[in-house]
């Protein structure tokens, strides 16, 4: 991890990493995305605490914690020894990739210290929805909706979710990580935040992922993640054909 401690004791900082590689089948592309950032997380030991705070005393809610993440500009990012340019400050970006399936990817990165973070992971395999069919339709409050989709191999987690296709319905929709090849969608996800069922037209899509992928910034702060040099994740994606289905 690289990590400051700043004189006063009161800050702690560290570099925060969130990359993925991703073969997308429709409209079918091929990308790396980077994002770098400094967090720095202030009053760890605050002058008017004589010692760790308890979470259940009040006074500790207060913002106890402040937090800010700065872009991290200049640094050499590389993608199996391949160049990822950085669009702004950053935010590193390459589009137009030849990617493999089950092939290895290594991630580098040289920050503008000269520290060096890396990464890899595995390119999962093709994979398919098997149901629900595209056009399928259910009727809400009385259907259960399985899903159910071929093995993609390397693949460690299956990113599963459901939403309106008309992003202002009010529906919650749902989403969950899987490792098995089936999951049942729950009645609540055609439901308003009232529970009132909300007709239309729903987009189910899976992901298959290797490694790790779309943590929050604080939580990379506070767990790690799975890059080695910094706090962070580095995941290798395929998103195939979302299918549409209609909820009556």
């Amino acid at each position: 991890m690289v990590a400051v401690i700043n004189c006063d004791e009161t800050q702690f900082s560290t570099v925060i990493v969130t990359a993925q590689v991703a073969k997308t089948l429709n409209p079918e592309s091929n990308t790396a995305s980077v994002l770098i950032g400094t967090a720095t997380i202030a009053n760890i030991l605050r002058d008017d605490w004589m010692e760790t705070p308890d979470p259940g005393d009040t006074s500790f809610w207060a913002n106890p914690f402040p937090a800010s993440i700065d872009p991290m500009a200049g640094a050499d990012v590389q993608l199996n020894g391949d160049p990822v340019g950085q669009k702004v400050s950053g935010v590193y970006f390459k589009a137009a990739l030849d990617l493999q399936y089950l092939a290895r990817y290594d991630l580098s990165i040289v920050t503008p210290e000269g520290k060096t973070i890396t990464a890899h992971g595995f390119l999962p395999d093709s994979f398919s929805i098997i149901g629900p069919r595209d056009g399928d339709s259910l009727v809400i409050g009385t259907d259960t909706l399985r899903a159910v989709w071929t093995k993609s191999d390397s693949a460690e987690t299956y990113l599963v979710g459901i939403s309106p296709a008309d992003t202002s319905s009010p529906a919650v929709g749902w989403s969950d990580g899987m490792t098995d090849t089936t999951c049942i969608v729950p009645d609540a996800a055609f439901r308003d935040s009232l529970g009132v069922a909300v007709p239309g037209e729903y987009i189910f899509s899976i992901t298959a992922v290797n490694g790790g992928w779309n943590k929050s910034g604080f939580d990379l702060f506070l767990a790690g993640g799975n890059v080695n040099g910094a706090s962070g994740t580095f995941g290798c994606a395929v998103y195939p054909r979302p299918v549409s289905v209609l909820a009556r």
